[in-house]
């Protein structure tokens, strides 16, 4: 019988998380180095990433901070030639960096609009053009995942349309890259999510009952997700143990979708 106990092992493997520095992407972070990985933590908040490459330090990782807005494409070649000259090559993608600006639809100002569009899109299509060419040019077969959301594939609250339309992209981006780059072995997933308690939505839903309620309404195993509910499916795309698997939006939602 084969000995299948390492298909989740990331040893050997380079990674690149943007927003890196906080929430979802400090988790994914901090649990690609438990499985073997190193990697270079992107955050447009410098102080933010460094402090989250010391925690990954001391725990006995390898990690390198490295500041960076997603929506700048020069400051993305720079990121993705840093982190490719710190170890040598790039495995594994996570283009996770995201934000939110909500506004209802009708009063929503086209500032609020393109930089939401700008950061959760565009800054998922940059990176992924710019390590997806690496791994092509280097005859890498990689993983890339991008982070989307249920809000790009069912309704959510008022005031998210720039925000769902960014996620909604981002499904459809991540299926259309992993027919093309299929042929270079370079597989795409996406991961989307239900709501996840960040510091913001907690602060949110503490000073707003009526949002708490309805989060939790809309997720069948009734509770918010937690970061580290993220690490499990990152861990799958970026290993082995997904070989087969590109073109997927991996839900990890307590069932929200399938309300």
């Amino acid at each position: 019988m084969r000995d299948l106990r390492g298909i989740f092992g990331l040893a050997g493997r380079s990674a690149l998380v943007t927003g890196g520095g906080s929430g979802l992407g400090q988790a994914i972070a901090e649990g690609f180095t438990q499985f073997g990985a190193r990697v270079a933590v992107v955050d447009v908040d410098a102080a933010a990433a460094e402090a989250a490459v010391r925690e990954i330090d001391d725990s006995g990782g390898e990690a390198v901070a490295i500041a960076c807005d997603v929506s700048n494409p020069e400051q993305v070649d720079a990121a993705v030639a840093g982190a490719i000259g710190r170890f040598g090559r790039l495995d594994i993608l996570v283009a996770n960096a995201g934000i939110g600006s909500r506004s209802p639809a009708e009063r929503m100002s086209f500032e609020q609009w393109q930089r939401v569009i700008d950061i959760n899109l565009t800054g998922v299509w940059l990176f992924d053009q710019a390590v997806g060419r690496h791994m092509i040019d280097a005859g890498t077969r990689g993983s890339i995942i991008n982070m989307a959301s249920v809000s790009g594939q069912v309704g959510i609250t008022t005031g998210n349309a720039n925000y769902a339309a960014s996620k909604g992209g981002v499904i459809a981006l991540t299926r259309l890259l992993a027919i093309e780059w299929a042929k270079h072995g370079v597989r795409v997933n996406a991961i989307s999510p239900t709501h996840i308690r960040t510091p913001l939505v907690a602060k949110a839903m503490e000073s707003n009952p009526d949002m708490a309620r309805y989060f939790l309404g809309n997720i069948p195993l009734g509770r918010l997700g937690e970061p580290e509910d993220i690490v499990g499916a990152a861990v799958y795309l970026a290993s082995d143990a997904s070989a087969l698997v590109t073109g997927h939006i991996l839900n990890v939602d307590g069932g929200h979708t399938a309300v």
